[in-house]
């Protein structure tokens, strides 16, 4: 048992030296650690089946082919070729399994520690079935959204942490995200 000296209730004594209340309180373990929770999920969303961006990667070096037979534009020949090249490079990607955990100092993602200070919100976007990521918002401009899978975890629970340590505010899917998820990125 530990012995707390509340000082709300100090009383004093006619010869004007306080004298303090002692509560004994029994205290767990548990209740002395800060709030965290670990879980492990992909770092980027993997759709095994690619049909949409196999069309895209053929539509891409067809137009790069023609462009560069029928209008003799080189520069943009070649750009359409890279792209598709890029694109099978990504394609054939795997995702890697990250640990993420969400404790008092930050939110951190492999090997990557986003301090809370360094962060403007964040929102859950949960779909049972469908799509489960929290959506973070960073203060960088280079790199404004860091969205991981939030895999098994209950969605309430993460929300219970973060929300004493960042606001919450509603991100937008963006047109690229949207994309990328139909083609299979």
């Amino acid at each position: 048992m530990t012995k707390v000296i509340d000082l709300r209730q100090k009383k004093v004594k006619t010869s004007r030296a306080p004298v303090f209340v002692v509560k004994k309180t029994a205290t767990s373990p548990l209740q002395n650690q800060p709030p965290r929770i670990v879980w492990e999920a992909p770092s980027f969303y993997f759709n095994p089946q690619k049909r949409y961006l196999s069309t895209v990667i053929i539509a891409l070096v067809f137009a790069g082919g023609s462009m560069l037979l029928f209008s003799g534009d080189m520069l943009m020949a070649i750009f359409l070729l890279l792209s598709s090249l890029v694109l099978i490079l990504y394609s054939t990607k795997r995702p890697e399994i990250s640990k993420i955990m969400i404790d008092p100092r930050g939110i951190t993602i492999g090997d990557a520690v986003h301090h809370y200070k360094d962060i403007r919100s964040f929102w859950l976007n949960y779909d049972p079935g469908n799509l489960k990521e929290l959506s973070l918002e960073l203060k960088k401009w280079y790199m404004p959204y860091v969205k991981v899978s939030i895999e098994d975890k209950n969605p309430l629970i993460i929300r219970s942490i973060l929300v004493n340590f960042l606001p919450e505010k509603e991100h937008e899917h963006s047109l690229v995200d949207i994309i990328a998820r139909k083609i299979g990125l």
